[in-house]
């Protein structure tokens, strides 16, 4: 039986085969997954947070705004019961699906800093077991980085400006970006992949000076 997968709009980059000698950036394939109640409430949070993150407008309209406000209340809550249990819902849990359904509900919970905190020290641990893709820890450490006003490391983070258009969020030692993303599995930096984790819910505290600010990509359509 194929593994079911999230909509492909909300599944960051997939990883890099590994090479010969080198240790795998994702864990082996597992389904049937042991907790198939755990997995349909991670899918079932998941296409809840699609729905309330689909907006005409460049950016959420006040409606939009308050019914993603009530899923990350509603999923952060419910996250949490997991944790404490399972600690990180991974692999080996709930299958890869799962997993990346995990990883893109505590990513979305923007209001929730100390949550998505926790979480990526959950994850850490779940990476170093082999349980977890290393990008996901990636991804879940830039966005806090972004919160906390600090600049991000690993290039995966993008700003939704009020007209709609977007750019990149600025990044440490841009020079060695490249290379910090190689390490966790991740492309070459570009929009297509990474545009679709935007801070929707909550500006970033650090805005770059104008003269250094990336050039804007256009529009989110």
């Amino acid at each position: 039986m194929a593994d079911p997968m999230p909509d492909a709009r909300l599944v960051g980059p997939r990883p890099r085969a590994a090479d010969d000698g080198e240790a795998a950036l994702v864990p082996p394939r597992s389904w049937p997954c042991p907790r198939l109640d755990v997995l349909s409430t991670l899918f079932r949070l998941h296409s809840e947070g699609l729905a309330a993150r689909t907006f005409t407008g460049p950016v959420p309209a006040h409606d939009t705004m308050q019914d993603l406000l009530r899923w990350e209340q509603r999923s952060t809550r419910e996250l949490r019961q997991y944790f404490d249990v399972h600690r990180w819902p991974g692999v080996r849990l709930v299958g890869e699906a799962g997993a990346e359904a995990a990883w893109w509900i505590t990513m979305m919970c923007d209001r929730h800093t100390p949550f998505q905190r926790d979480a990526l020290g959950l994850l850490h641990e779940a990476v170093e077991a082999g349980d977890a893709p290393a990008r996901h820890a990636a991804y879940l450490g830039d966005r806090l980085l972004m919160h906390e006003g600090e600049l991000q490391t690993h290039g995966t983070q993008w700003v939704l400006h009020e007209d709609g258009s977007i750019s990149l969020y600025p990044v440490t030692d841009p020079s060695a970006l490249a290379e910090r993303r190689r390490a966790v599995g991740l492309p070459e930096a570009g929009m297509d992949s990474d545009v679709r984790l935007l801070s929707l819910t909550r500006r970033p505290r650090l805005e770059p000076p104008p003269h250094v600010r990336p050039a804007r990509e256009g529009n989110l359509t």
